[in-house]
């Protein structure tokens, strides 16, 4: 069934390098469509806490029950329509679809912290 789409999102992380990020696209199949269809683009990453947040105007989807995530565990932050990288187990109180997790490129996360442009691609 998703064997025509990638099950890879690299962030191409100017200066840094790669953060590889493993697609689950039957935990939220939706979410992965739309991120999908909405990509390659460009975004900035602010590290704000336990999370590095990725503003991705994905809509409003509403899949599963999540409100937490565990380290490197990727979602989409529904309310705050974008998509976020756990460094920490972290609840953040409002529904969080979760896509994936980080394979690689873990130790750039920590540097994300002014505002990186990075490219999102799939793979």
């Amino acid at each position: 069934m998703y064997s025509t789409m990638e099950n890879e999102l690299i962030l191409e992380v100017k200066d840094l390098g790669n953060i590889v990020i493993k697609l689950e696209p039957a935990v939220s199949p939706l979410t992965y469509t739309r991120l999908g269809k909405s990509l390659p683009t460009r975004a900035n990453a602010v590290k704000y806490g336990q999370v590095i947040i990725i503003p991705l105007d994905l809509g409003l989807v509403s899949e599963g029950k999540r409100t937490s995530l565990k380290p490197y565990e990727v979602g989409y932050w529904v309310k705050k329509r974008s998509l976020v990288i756990a460094l920490n187990n972290i609840d953040l109180g409002e529904q969080v679809n979760v896509i994936g997790y980080v394979t690689s490129g873990v130790e750039f996360l920590g540097k994300l912290n002014g505002g990186y442009s990075i490219k999102l691609i799939m793979k």
